[in-house]
């Protein structure tokens, strides 16, 4: 039965920027150590890694799935954009990765009285690919830094993997 792998990316982008600077070249980010990267899946999803930057999570043939960023500060201080899917081994093994917007309501805390919750529409973002033969795929993102203003702070990638199995 087919399933779909919900990765979770959450990076430390206040860090990497201390750590790299602010490099604005889309078309050459800077690669930053995993550590500042904390990847996470349900449990029995991953093979190794889980909750670090180099995250390999297992899949069958015939699987979605979906990646969603977010920066530590969940886009308070500074955001994350992936804006880029390179697979540097096994680019065969799996469909193209795409973004995708899809219009969601979501549940958020209600100050007046927090045994009650609201509701709200937003845009929820993901890339998101299929999985097509069995073997490993090597890949990395590139992503954008952004602070609350607007302003394009940086540009970094980093390297996680899957592997894909017939079972």
């Amino acid at each position: 039965m087919s399933r779909i792998t919900d990765v979770l990316v959450s990076i430390d982008t206040e860090a990497i920027i201390k750590q790299y600077g602010k490099n604005n070249s889309q078309a050459n980010p800077q690669f930053v150590d995993p550590k500042h990267v904390y990847m996470v899946v349900t449990q029995g999803q991953a093979i190794s890694g889980q909750a670090g930057g180099e995250l390999n999570i297992k899949a069958a043939v015939g699987d979605v799935i979906r990646w969603r960023e977010s920066s530590l500060s969940l886009g308070f201080e500074q955001s994350c954009i992936f804006y880029k899917f390179v697979a540097n081994q096994g680019n065969n093994l799996i469909s193209n990765p795409q973004p995708r917007e899809a219009e969601v309501i979501i549940p958020v805390p209600n100050p007046q009285d927090p045994y009650k919750y609201k509701t709200q529409k937003v845009s929820n973002f993901y890339w998101t690919c299929d999985t097509l033969k069995v073997g490993s795929v090597t890949y990395h993102f590139q992503f954008m830094v952004v602070d609350r203003s607007g302003v394009l702070c940086g540009c970094y990638q980093w390297d996680p993997f899957i592997t894909i199995s017939n079972a």
